[in-house]
């Protein structure tokens, strides 16, 4: 699995979680569920866009560059 693969998989778990949290507490005006969404989608967001891969180490890089043809 990736590292994208993994960071939309946790981001889609937090989306996911906070809606349920937001069912579970039987939320029923329009306000407060745009609160739940902006709790939900907001951080998701953000964490997508400023989340990146870590750069290579000094050994993947060794690695990669042997690897090529």
């Amino acid at each position: 699995m990736t590292f994208a693969q993994r960071k939309q998989l946790v981001l889609a778990a937090w989306v996911a979680t906070v809606t349920i949290v937001g069912l579970i507490l039987t939320i029923s005006t329009p306000d407060l569920w745009m609160l739940v969404a902006i709790l939900a989608l907001g951080p998701a967001a953000m964490a997508s866009w400023f989340w990146n891969a870590p750069e290579a180490t000094l050994s993947e890089l060794i690695a990669r560059a042997r690897s090529r043809p």
